[in-house]
């Protein structure tokens, strides 16, 4: 048998085999995901056309978005708060045969049809953290045929930062309030934060967040340190004692013991250099 390259070398090459004159080995032409393989063989003549592609992975892309009473949050949600209502859209790079969806919360697992490209779950009491995954196949059976996104709801509370006048020796039943007055409030899952403290003479600079937290370290440039926490012990606000828990509640309903922290020093306003909490 022998192979005759033909066509136009300024197109696709297409080899042509010729029949054996007698005898030999069967020739077979196995197409694959990437081979393309076009037998138009006439009476006359063995003829193949062989054309190959470049795979493109299934890329899968999940949109989430949640909702409270018509409202839609954004992450993380403020503990206390119920999502009751869930969308979400999905989107490939390509066609695809099969999608599933997901969830680590315990809700109904939908059966989606190729065509899909979205599902909502209504009437929910969402309260916690979930996460949903989308996973798509192109049926082309390739290494990047399946592919899956994952998109989560996260509950976190508020930090606050802010200035004052010192706390120590202060009423423990007033800290709440002051508090919730500091001028800075943000939604965080964590401690680690970056900001620049203010106040002025005889001002103090404070920082408090969910004593699920854990213990801070403060940073500005190479120095560490810079704060101290105050405990509530018994009625009051001190640096040492046999301490209790302050618990303060969010404008959600959600109550949490809190670290409360008071910079050693006033005039600590610096638009320059930040501090760190790690």
């Amino acid at each position: 048998m022998s192979l005759n390259l033909t066509g136009d070398p300024n197109k696709n090459i297409i080899p042509v085999f010729e029949a054996p004159g007698g005898g030999g080995k069967v020739v077979e032409l196995i197409p694959q995901p990437n081979i393309l393989v076009n037998d138009i063989s006439d009476a006359d003549t063995y003829r193949f056309e062989l054309s190959t592609y470049d795979y493109l992975a299934l890329i899968a892309t999940l949109g989430l978005t949640a909702k409270a009473a018509g409202v839609t949050k954004s992450m993380p949600i403020l503990k206390g708060t119920v999502i009751d209502r869930v969308e979400l859209t999905f989107a490939y790079n390509k066609v695809i045969v099969s999608q599933t969806l997901t969830n680590s919360g315990g809700l109904s697992v939908p059966g989606l049809a190729q065509s899909d490209v979205g599902y909502n779950y209504v009437a929910q009491s969402i309260s916690s953290n979930m996460s949903f995954t989308l996973t798509g196949n192109d049926g082309q059976g390739q290494p990047g045929s399946i592919d899956a996104d994952v998109q989560s709801i996260a509950f976190g509370n508020l930090m606050w930062l802010g200035y004052g006048a010192s706390k120590i020796g202060a009423s423990a039943a007033s800290m709440e309030a002051f508090i919730e007055a500091l001028e800075t409030s943000v939604v965080k899952t964590a401690r680690a934060h970056t900001y620049f403290a203010t106040g002025g003479a005889n001002q103090k600079h404070f920082v408090a967040y969910p004593k699920a937290w854990g213990l801070a370290t403060f940073t500005k440039g190479i120095f560490s340190g810079g704060y101290v926490r105050l405990m509530k012990v018994g009625s009051t606000m001190e640096l040492t004692g046999s301490e209790s828990d302050l618990v303060i509640t969010n404008s959600a309903g959600y109550s949490e013991p809190y670290y409360v922290y008071e910079s050693l020093y006033d005039n600590q306003a610096d638009a320059v250099t930040p501090f760190i909490i790690s």
